[in-house]
């Protein structure tokens, strides 16, 4: 029978790998609708044509990635017309794009190692006597041959902190998404900084505090 203190790690790794698994598809779920809303409200789209257009960004060719690659498209159409309130600060809305889709395909490469990888769970040794931390084992096919995934977590806490880097991104994504629907300035809610000719953006939750700037790792 299963020691207390081992069957509770064994549970918060499972508890924490549903909690990542839910948060990442949150947050693609966050890019596909932006899309879905976006093209509506172009059509001028009435509530009962919504599933209509929702029925391409459905299907299952329509993974991570090329939603998100759709969104940026999206929305840097809708920005460049000389008539949208965004017009003047297009490049600025499309540099913060490009921002966060680094984080983004950082969590979704993750993501496809985490959960096509191999994972041992509850397997105790000397060194890892309560089963304190799992093992995945994912190789991949290079040019030398094969490759171990590297930085792949190894226990319930970097799992978590996987799961809130993706509930994140969705509320930058989300706010991207409000400042365009709503023609709120940008600036409400994000500034960008350049280090070394690199542009690094920040995003606060409230407008109406000088403090509370975060960015994205």
């Amino acid at each position: 029978m299963m020691d207390e203190p081992t069957e509770k790690n064994i549970n918060a790794q499972l508890a924490a790998l549903g909690s990542f698994v839910e948060s990442f598809e949150l947050m693609v779920d966050e890019v596909r609708y932006t899309c879905i809303e976006r093209i509506c409200h172009a059509l001028g789209s009435v509530v009962e044509n919504d599933t209509v257009v929702e029925v391409p960004f459905h299907h299952q060719v329509m993974t991570a990635k090329p939603l998100y690659d759709i969104m940026r498209a999206i929305v840097a159409e809708i920005v460049s017309k000389p008539s949208h309130f965004h017009f003047q600060n297009r490049e600025q809305i499309k540099s913060l794009l490009g921002f966060i889709e680094n984080e983004y395909n950082n969590l979704y490469y993750k993501r496809n190692e985490l959960l096509h990888g191999t994972w041992y769970i509850g397997y105790a040794n000397q060194s890892n006597p309560l089963s304190q931390e799992f093992l995945v084992r994912k190789l991949k096919t290079t040019s030398e041959g094969l490759r171990s995934a590297k930085e792949l977590p190894k226990n319930a806490e970097e799992l978590s902190k996987l799961a809130q880097r993706c509930r994140t991104v969705a509320e930058w994504i989300g706010n991207v998404d409000y400042c365009i629907r709503d023609s709120i300035a940008v600036s409400e809610h994000f500034k960008c900084e350049v280090m070394k000719k690199r542009a690094i953006w920040y995003f606060r939750r409230f407008p109406s505090h000088d403090g509370g700037w975060t960015t994205l790792p």
